[in-house]
């Protein structure tokens, strides 16, 4: 076994079997390495093939077009059907994620395909697996120090180390830096004339999507905790620009949500908060890290967007989100520890 076919192992099973710290690589060119390397007939009985299958199984999700999804899937069950044959024993790890196969695609009405052979994928060149790099321009970031702060509609003190903080959320701009550089998909709205302006927040990315990004540039995505903080300061005001009326020079908010956009992330100067960080609230919705103990698979998001009311901006409220799921108003920022 390589270096490269060992690297890869160790990331697909800390990240998606048993979570742990997995670092950064490109998936897509991973899992093509992963798929040459077990059709080899020195491989043809190596159980541990589940590895393309899983790999397979988590980036079906990323589809929003059935076909495609069906069609991952499909090939993820071929390589786990055939670990589990070759090792001759259950595993929930495998056996989960085959039932949520078959369920899926007999709710799409598909037929089982007969697993007699290696599913066919297209001929692509060998392709290194590269781990995350930093870019040149992956934005300015403001210092939050540490200290107390108030948290939620509670006010509930807590206190936390200090980190920094992107001064603006991610943008259009940056994101595509990143997926031209690690031939990562594009975001779902980044043909969209309403979300695609250069400067624009970045919308249509998962939580994966942002946390790859964040990754990439060395830094990673701020928890709840974090996330209000760095809007509330340590006087645990409620907007960025604390008691001021709010008009659109504070906040992209109150737009269409049929014809309305985004605006670019500096559009709005007078929405620093107390550590100098712009656009926490409207414009869209932010990603953190902080995960729904009683809902799996979601995600917290702050901020509010374009299209709500200013009613929706307040540093305590959050919203639910499905972690793969991906919505023209959901963007991130990111975080990095002091």
């Amino acid at each position: 076994m390589t270096d490269q076919i060992r690297k890869i192992q160790e990331y697909v099973y800390l990240k998606y079997v048993d979570p742990g710290d997995h670092g950064t690589i490109d998936e897509e060119a991973a899992l093509r390495v992963l798929e040459e390397h077990y059709r080899k007939p020195a491989n043809a009985d190596n159980s541990e093939c589940y590895y393309v299958g899983i790999l397979l199984f988590e980036h079906g999700f990323d589809f929003d077009d059935e076909a495609k999804r069906a069609s991952h899937f499909q090939r993820a069950r071929w390589w786990l059907e055939r670990s589990r044959k070759l090792s001759g024993e259950a595993w929930d790890v495998v056996d989960d994620r085959l039932a949520d196969i078959v369920s899926f695609l007999k709710d799409q009405g598909l037929a089982l395909e007969p697993l007699a052979d290696v599913p066919a994928v297209a001929h692509v060149a060998p392709v290194a697996v590269a781990l995350a790099k930093e870019i040149e321009d992956h934005g300015t970031m403001v210092f939050v120090p540490a200290g107390a702060f108030l948290f939620g509609p509670e006010r509930e003190a807590r206190t936390l180390q200090a980190f920094y903080v992107d001064k603006l959320p991610v943008t259009n701009r940056q994101y595509g830096a990143f997926c031209r550089a690690t031939q990562y998909r594009w975001p779902k709205y980044w043909t969209d004339p309403r979300f695609n302006g250069p400067e624009h927040p970045v919308v249509g990315v998962s939580a994966a999507d942002a946390l790859k990004y964040c990754k990439w540039v060395g830094k990673d995505l701020p928890s709840e905790e974090q996330w209000e903080k760095a809007l509330r300061g340590a006087d645990g005001r409620i907007r960025s620009w604390s008691d001021e009326a709010t008009t659109p020079a504070h906040a992209c908010f109150g737009r269409d949500p049929e014809t309305g956009g985004t605006a670019p992330v500096t559009a709005s100067p007078r929405s620093g908060s107390p550590c100098g960080a712009l656009d926490l609230l409207g414009n869209a919705w932010e990603w953190t890290s902080s995960a729904i103990a009683e809902g799996e698979g979601l995600q917290i998001v702050k901020g509010g967007c374009y299209s709500d009311p200013v009613t929706v901006l307040r540093a305590d409220l959050r919203l639910e989100a499905g972690a793969k799921d991906k919505f023209e108003n959901i963007g991130f920022r990111c975080v990095k520890n002091a």
